[in-house]
């Protein structure tokens, strides 16, 4: 073991890796963006996925996004479920650094849906809110029951790319890693990692993942509340309740252990801005808000979300295939964003701006060129005529008391 673990070191010093998560090499450049996981709704088109990785680069084909699975009732504990392979040779990051993948369904017979069938397709509900910045994995999903939300409602997957719109929910450890083999059912954790130790939540000194680089990791861990333990891998683990869960919740040495007290799942786990750190303020991560598909809003209960300056915040269905906000640009707006409504939106005649107690001195909105095509000084009855605007995504300026905020628009 000695003679093995050496030649693991030199063969990290080698390579440039200066640093190690527990047992697994670690590297930078590529992160987690955003995961939309086990939403409200039929998860194998409503879930969302965004890696964030260099402006145009190609994108490696031995880089792919995992998942881990960290229930005490599953067989395959410590076994990677999922392996998502994000590059083919060609593909490349789009020119804001950013990769989407996302899925649509065709439904060929029976089963049962809670959407309006069109002629057995469903779109993706956010492939017209990307931004054009980015690059877009779309998979083609085929079954007949998208309403199980199931990945045994999945027969066929195009590109087939190790994804069919069910990615592992909690207890789940996602992982951004390249690897030299896929990662798909390699164990990290247990008798059958190739350490032959019994599970326990920490990292296994030996097996195939000793050859990973892993790039960015994040674990949503829930209670216990089906009678097992609960095991996490990440290098930041959002442990549900973990105040009065942590005798049953394992994790692995060196991660940072966050208690999200709350007695509902984590839906939403989102890096902020450019940050790459593995502290609570590096992350937003949230339960299943208002609203509905696309149109999300983090939930108003403050147990639900982290931090807590996004509770209430109405403009996650905005920010698509682009960076999150901060908590440092949010306060630095916070008079705005919490005294400003804007809605419907989607909106195909009349945009409604409810400002509280902040008056408005004007409305510029400009097209996705940044070129102005409306203008309004006065607010008629807290809202703005749209209708001229032919179909598409613009930019809102509101002008508020000698600030500014800007929110992303959809004309329908």
């Amino acid at each position: 073991m000695k003679t093995k673990l050496l030649l693991l070191a030199l063969f990290t010093t080698a390579f440039g890796f200066s640093q190690m998560h527990d047992n697994i090499p670690t590297g930078t450049g590529n992160y987690i963006n955003k995961l939309i996981i086990s939403p409200s709704g039929d998860d194998l088109i409503n879930e969302y996925i965004e890696v964030r990785g260099t402006a145009n680069a190609v994108i490696p084909s031995d880089l792919y996004l995992i998942s881990i699975e960290g229930d005490g009732n599953s067989s395959s504990l410590g076994q990677v479920e999922e392996a998502i392979q994000l590059g083919d040779g060609t593909r490349t990051f789009g020119a804001n650094g950013m990769l989407v993948v996302i899925c649509n369904y065709t439904q060929d017979s029976g089963g049962s849906t809670s959407l309006e069938n069109l002629d057995g397709f469903y779109p993706s509900p956010y492939i017209n809110l990307i931004s054009a910045d980015a690059t877009i994995i779309e998979i083609a999903l085929t079954g007949n029951d998208l309403g199980s939300s199931s990945s045994s409602a999945v027969s066929s997957s195009v590109p087939d790319i190790g994804y069919d719109g069910n990615f592992i929910d909690a207890t789940g450890t996602y992982m951004l890693i390249s690897s030299p083999t896929n990662p798909k059912d390699v164990y990290i954790d247990g008798p059958n990692s190739g350490e032959g130790l019994d599970a326990d939540g920490v990292i296994d000194t030996s097996g195939d993942h000793i050859l990973w680089t892993l790039f960015d990791s994040i674990t949503y861990m829930d209670d216990n509340d089906e009678g097992s333990e609960e095991f996490g891998y990440a290098q930041i683990i959002y442990a549900q309740q973990n105040g009065i869960n942590s005798a049953v919740q394992n994790t692995t040495t060196s991660a940072t252990v966050v208690n999200f007290d709350s007695t509902s799942d984590a839906n939403y786990l989102l890096r902020q801005g450019t940050k790459t750190g593995y502290a609570a303020s590096d992350w937003i991560v949230a339960g299943n808000g208002s609203g509905s598909v696309p149109d999300w809003e983090f939930s108003t209960t403050d147990s639900k979300v982290y931090p807590m300056v996004f509770v209430g915040y109405s403009d996650l269905n905005t920010i698509y295939g682009e960076l999150n906000p901060t908590e440092e640009t949010l306060a630095t707006g916070q008079f705005l964003v919490s005294n400003f409504d804007v809605f419907p939106n989607p909106a195909n005649e009349f945009i409604n701006i409810e400002s509280g107690q902040t008056d408005v001195s004007s409305i510029v909105i400009y097209n996705i060129l940044g070129k102005q095509v409306l203008k309004q000084n006065e607010l008629t009855e807290n809202r703005i005529n749209i209708s001229t605007l032919n179909s598409g995504i613009y930019i809102m300026e509101i002008n508020a008391a000698g600030n500014s905020i800007t929110k992303k628009i959809i004309v329908k």
